[in-house]
């Protein structure tokens, strides 16, 4: 990922990163650790962030601006102040599953890979990425439950089947 106008981590990124959802409510002391092991830069509109199918190496959280998602080419969404990813890739060490690109000019919070691996070891930064994940995955089986036309409370009576063979 290339951008540019790195800044030092201080006040401002620990307020900035308080106003996030995925930080709502934290303690100083993971605001803190978080800005120690990030940096934030500034990114050019059309500047891509990560490439589908290419290697993971960072977290990012997008503090201002907002960028596509595109998956084999077609967008599937856009996303915003508040909104991150890279955390699938840098969980379980496979390729991206989609390309990011700034939609407009955008100002990130970048944590490297390994960074992010060491404050997973923070419990309550490990619950907030769990929760994200969790909320993802629910957003995904609602669509899909909306595709299919099913209630995505009760599973369909051949996922039971397939259970019970």
């Amino acid at each position: 990922m290339t951008m540019t106008c790195p800044d030092a981590t201080g006040d401002t990124d620990v307020r900035r990163l308080a106003g996030l959802d995925l930080f709502t409510g934290a303690d100083r002391t993971l605001l803190e650790a978080v800005a120690a092991r990030s940096v934030a830069l500034e990114v050019d509109k059309g500047r891509e962030l990560v490439r589908e199918g290419g290697e993971a190496r960072e977290f990012v959280v997008i503090l201002d601006g907002h960028a596509a998602v595109s998956i084999a080419g077609v967008p599937i969404s856009y996303v915003g102040p508040g909104s991150c990813f890279g955390e699938m890739s840098l969980i379980d060490g496979r390729n991206r599953t989609a390309t990011v690109t700034a939609a407009s000019p955008m100002r990130v919070v970048v944590i490297s890979r390994e960074d992010f691996l060491v404050l997973l070891q923070e419990p309550s930064f490990c619950m907030r990425i769990l929760t994200m994940v969790v909320g993802r995955l629910r957003l995904a089986n609602a669509q899909l439950a909306e595709r299919a036309d099913v209630d995505p409370g009760s599973p369909s009576p051949q996922a039971g089947a397939a259970r019970s063979s």
